[in-house]
C-alpha cells in the first residue's frame, strides 16, 4: 500500500528542488509540498491528489487552489498558480529571512489547510564536503562537515546529487547528541540489488558529487523523521498503514518548510 508522489523540480540555478514521497494510504488525499528557503528565492508549492493504492499511480495535480503566505514582520502575498504547470503555485515577494517565522494557508474549496514554519537562526554554514569509503562493501559516501551552534536545538536535512540526480534517500538529523560540536556527518544510504538495482546512486571517481545542506525547524524534522521510519519499514512486517507527521492541520499529506540552504559540489577522487 506504497505510492510515490512527485514533488517539486527545483534545480540550484531555477530556485527549485524535487521531493520525492513514498507513503502508505488508502484514499486519495491532498498533498501538499511547500518550500521557502534563504536563497532569494520566492515559496514554491505543489499541490496533488494522493492516488489510492488500488490505484496507477498517477497524480492528480490540484489547480485554482488559494494560497496565502504570511510572516511575523507583517508581510503577506498571495501565491500564483503556473501557466504551464498545472498544481505548482509560486510567490513574488516573501523571501526566506532567518528568525523569521511564515505561516502557509492553503484552500481548495473545503476548508483550510494551514503550516507554520520557522526559518532557523542563526544560519550555520556547511564548512566541508568530502568523500570517504565504507567499511562494508567499499561504496564511496559523503561526508559532510559543519559546526553546530551551541545552546539552541537544531536539525539538519541533506539532499544528495550525483551528476545531477537526486538520490531520493533522507538523510536527516538533530543536534541531541551533538549540541555546540564539531559534526562530521557520513550520508549512509541503502546500496546494493534490492535499494539501487542500477546503481544509480552509486559514487564512483570523476562524479559530480553535490550535498545541499538544510537547516530545518523541529516540526520538519519530525515529518521528514517518520517519513524515512515508513519508508524503511518493511511494507510485509507493517501492520497498518501510516503516513508522516505532517505540520499541517487538517490532516493532509505533506509538509512545509522554511530552511535554510547551503550547498557545496566536488568532484569524486
Amino acid at each position: 500500500m506504497r505510492f510515490a508522489a512527485l514533488g517539486l523540480l527545483l534545480s540550484l540555478t531555477a530556485c527549485e528542488k524535487v521531493i520525492d514521497l513514498d507513503l502508505k494510504t488508502t484514499t486519495s488525499q491532498l498533498v501538499i509540498e511547500g518550500n521557502l528557503a534563504d536563497d532569494s528565492c520566492p515559496c514554491q508549492v505543489t499541490l496533488n491528489r494522493s492516488a489510492n493504492y488500488k490505484d496507477t499511480n498517477n497524480f492528480r495535480a490540484v489547480s485554482g487552489a488559494i494560497l496565502t503566505l504570511t510572516d511575523n514582520a507583517g508581510g503577506r502575498e498571495t501565491l500564483r498558480e503556473s501557466a504551464t504547470a498545472p498544481g505548482q503555485y509560486a510567490g513574488a515577494t516573501l523571501l526566506g529571512v532567518p528568525g523569521r517565522t511564515y505561516t502557509l494557508r492553503v484552500e481548495t474549496g473545503g476548508p483550510a489547510y494551514v503550516a507554520t514554519s520557522t526559518l532557523p537562526a542563526p544560519v550555520v554554514p556547511f564548512d566541508r564536503l568530502s568523500t570517504q569509503l565504507s567499511t562494508v562493501g567499499n561504496r564511496i559516501q559523503a561526508v559532510v562537515e559543519f559546526n553546530d551552534p551551541a545552546g539552541q536545538p537544531n536539525s539538519y536535512l541533506y539532499r544528495q546529487y550525483r551528476n545531477g540526480r537526486l538520490n531520493n534517500a533522507i538523510f536527516v538529523q538533530n543536534d541531541q547528541f551533538n549540541d555546540g560540536k564539531h559534526v562530521t556527518q557520513v550520508l549512509r544510504s541503502a546500496g546494493g540489488p534490492s535499494n539501487d538495482p542500477n546503481d544509480l546512486n552509486k559514487l564512483a571517481s570523476g562524479d559530480s558529487l553535490r550535498v545541499e545542506m538544510q537547516n530545518i525547524d523541529a516540526n520538519v524534522y519530525e515529518y521528514f523523521r517518520t517519513l524515512n521510519l515508513i519508508l524503511t519499514t518493511n511494507p510485509a512486517t507493517a501492520t497498518t498503514p501510516a503516513n508522516p507527521k505532517s505540520n499541517f492541520s487538517g490532516g493532509v499529506l505533506g509538509y512545509f518548510s522554511a530552511h535554510s540552504r547551503r550547498v557545496r559540489t566536488i568532484k569524486v577522487p
